[in-house]
């Protein structure tokens, strides 16, 4: 008889179906199908318990690095007082600040459209960078460090979003198409337009809502551990072990009330994890559930699969009687939907399990920590430090005395130990008594000491020794500077994109799960193919609160100026950070009003003033004098300067060019009484009349000649 193989998207899997030729017995392709997803469901388990035992070997050394930093770092006691020099405490504080001191602000951009998106990409970054922080990825950072550094070489977290829902009641039929009054009427009456009746379905109404950003525990990761690569959303499949409350867990993988004795229990003890203390759990009776959680690439295991970037959803439980092969939940992760306009796949299209490390060795993908790299010169410290104290203890004075000369009874008192006592001895005491010399630490074991914590802070790149080893000139030092800041740079670009891959999987889910509108026009959920998440380089690191503001008024001395840069919000992080209440010291700017133009005039005479070009110009910037003001101008002019000079005209005697001149007094000469200008002399009397009102005729001319040439009258 033969074998049929059955294949998937890995490739052949053989199965124990017997093809027999009566037709009528062979299994249907439902149930190969049925069959192979068993199987291959039973490999998953395989692969997760092969995962577990690697694992927990592993974990035996990942225990002892948390000692370390403990201060435990000995197995056992012995008799000899051993000495803990617990530089590990140190060195991970020191690291961890160096690598995240501070929540960055995750930077979305929509390229190409970024420029002209509108307002919904800045309210998207917002939402996303206020949901991380409620989310809890600065607390799930802080642990990954720690992980990283100390414990096991490698940290892992998991984004996911949890509703609770409640059954509701809706009309089967779409009621979209009808208008919002014609719906209203619908659902008071039951009944629609033609009169049939609604058909009611259940479905789940979202009543609260939230996510979750969470640390996942080394011993209790899943991996593929053929699995040889430095980037782990390159595996086929992550996955966490996890234990949750019994009523937890029913409300979260839909398990029912009935099924609650096979699936109670957990296959893991206090024993299996990284610290272990039987007080904690003394007493607790709390009724709880084990699990595996796995997160697969469909394309590799599935048929009919229409995207590289789908994933499906397994959850296995740990209870005693729970089948293997029987998952709880198998269906398409709820992190993606396919888009119904285009059938394109939205959401998140990473793992939600992301997973960082510093290191790589060569085919392992799980590097060891700084702790256990160093574990080497951690111990040689110890010992030395050890020996240095038994020294001590072993070079306590002792003295001599001779018998011979010392009276039995002050022999007695110094064998009894009374110390400090005035002892009566005749002749030079040096030879009665004295001191035995002392074994003296040689310096070999205090430079051995400096070296061993100089190759440590090497090792862990922490920065420059203080011992100065090995360092004779400044350019040296400036030269090692230079190299520590190059290593820690690169890891801190590595905790930056891990950062950055952990929002990216929350910004799909808030693609999917948070109403478009809310972001602005124009904004669609297809876009989670195309968003673009960055941050800065550092901004990871904590700085001082003196160069933050140093480097806000740097920006405002260089660009304020520019006209495209809005100073308000830059002022109310100065105010901030002073100390200030910024919603009370930082008001909004009065509007500017538009810049006058620049004109540049000379003046030269008063044939510019009667120009009416100038004049124009001089009106139209606002510069020309107001009628008033000519107005009080000529009075002052007549009132200070032409009777001055009418009084002077009046006292001289005129010559005959001007009284044989046309236009004075006519054509004979002078008027006579009839025809005299009224306020010189010949006039009868009366006063004077107004400037330009004697003879309307005649024009001012620029000057007038006093008809005195040579010092006498003409």
């Amino acid at each position: 008889m033969a074998q049929l193989p059955i294949t998937n998207a890995v490739g052949p899997v053989p199965h124990d179906t017997t093809v027999f030729e009566d037709t009528e017995k062979r299994p249907t392709e439902e149930q190969l199908a049925k069959e192979t997803r068993k199987k291959q469901l039973r490999q998953f388990m395989t692969a997760v318990d092969l995962c577990k035992s690697y694992r927990n070997k592993l974990g035996r050394n990942w225990t002892i690095n948390i000692d370390y930093r403990r201060g435990k770092p000995f197995a056992s006691q012995t008799d000899d007082d051993m000495v803990a020099v617990n530089l590990d405490w140190g060195l991970t504080k020191t690291k961890a600040a160096a690598l995240f001191s501070q929540l960055p602000k995750v930077r979305v951009s929509h390229p190409p459209e970024s420029i002209d998106a509108g307002p919904w990409v800045s309210a998207f970054e917002r939402k996303l960078n206020d949901t991380a922080q409620v989310a809890g990825i600065e607390a799930a950072m802080d642990e990954c460090m720690s992980d990283t550094i100390n414990a096991a070489g490698f940290s892992a977290v998991i984004t996911s979003y949890e509703a609770i829902t409640v059954d509701k009641e809706v009309p089967a039929q779409d009621m979209s198409t009808l208008p919002p009054q014609m719906q209203e009427i619908v659902m008071r009456t039951g009944k629609m337009p033609d009169g049939s009746e609604i058909e009611m379905t259940t479905v789940p109404d979202v009543v609260d809502k939230r996510y979750v950003v969470q640390r996942i525990s080394p011993a209790d990761f899943l991996w593929p551990v053929d699995f040889s690569g430095s980037d782990f959303n390159n595996a086929p499949w992550l996955g966490r072990s996890g234990r949750l409350p019994w009523t937890e867990a029913k409300n979260r993988f839909g398990l029912k009330e009935e099924d609650k004795d096979k699936y109670l229990g957990e296959e893991t003890s206090t024993v299996d994890r990284l610290t272990y203390d039987a007080d904690k759990e003394r007493g607790l009776e709390e009724e709880k559930v084990g699990f595996d959680e796995l997160f697969y690439k469909s394309f590799q295991y599935d048929e009919g699969i229409k995207s590289y970037g789908e994933i499906h959803h397994l959850v296995f439980m740990h209870g005693g009687s729970a089948p293997t092969d029987s998952p709880v939940i198998d269906e398409p992760w709820k992190g993606q939907q396919i888009d119904e306009e285009t059938g394109a796949l939205i959401g998140a299209l990473r793992n939600p399990i992301q997973v960082l490390t510093l290191a790589y060795i060569t085919d392992e993908a799980i590097p060891p920590s700084d702790s256990a790299i160093g574990r080497s010169q951690v111990n040689e410290l110890n010992k030395g430090r050890t020996n240095i104290i038994k020294q001590r203890e072993r070079s306590i004075p002792v003295r001599w005395y001779d018998v011979n000369r010392v009276d039995p009874a002050i022999q007695q008192a110094l064998l009894r130990g009374t110390w400090q006592h005035m002892l009566p001895i005749q002749g030079d005491g040096s030879k009665v008594m004295g001191e035995l010399g002392g074994a003296q630490m040689p310096q070999e074991s205090f430079m051995f000491d400096n070296v061993a914590k100089a190759d440590l802070e090497e090792q862990w790149s922490v920065g420059q020794s203080n011992t100065g080893i090995g360092v004779e000139t400044s350019g040296e030092a400036e030269v090692i500077d230079r190299n520590f800041n190059t290593k820690i740079s690169r890891e801190r670009a590595k905790v930056a994109s891990f950062f950055v891959k952990i929002a990216q999987v929350l910004g799909g889910l808030l693609c999917i799960y948070e109403d478009a509108q809310a972001f602005g026009e124009g904004f669609n959920p297809l876009f989670s193919r195309t968003l673009l998440y960055s941050t800065l380089p550092d901004a990871t690191i904590l700085i001082d609160a003196q160069d933050r503001l140093e480097r806000l008024d740097h920006y405002i001395d260089k660009y304020a100026s520019s006209g495209y840069i809005d100073v308000q919000p830059i002022l109310k992080e100065i105010a901030t950070l002073i100390g200030l209440d910024p919603n009370t010291v930082v008001k909004p700017r009065d509007p500017v009003p538009p810049a006058e133009p620049n004109l540049s005039l000379r003046l030269t005479g008063a044939e510019d003033i009667l120009n009416p070009l100038v004049l124009a110009i001089l009106i139209e910037s606002g510069q020309a004098p107001k009628p008033e003001t000519v107005d009080q101008a000529k009075k002052l002019i007549q009132m200070a300067v032409i009777p001055q000079q009418l009084e002077q005209d009046a006292n001289i005697e005129r010559g005959p060019a001007l009284a044989g001149s046309e236009g004075v007094g006519g054509p004979g000469g002078p008027k006579g009484a009839e025809g005299s200008i009224p306020g010189v002399q010949g006039d009868p009397g009366g006063p004077p009349v107004a400037i330009g009102e004697a003879e309307p005729q005649m024009a001012a001319l620029p000057a007038v000649s006093d008809g005195t040439q040579g010092g006498g009258n003409q």
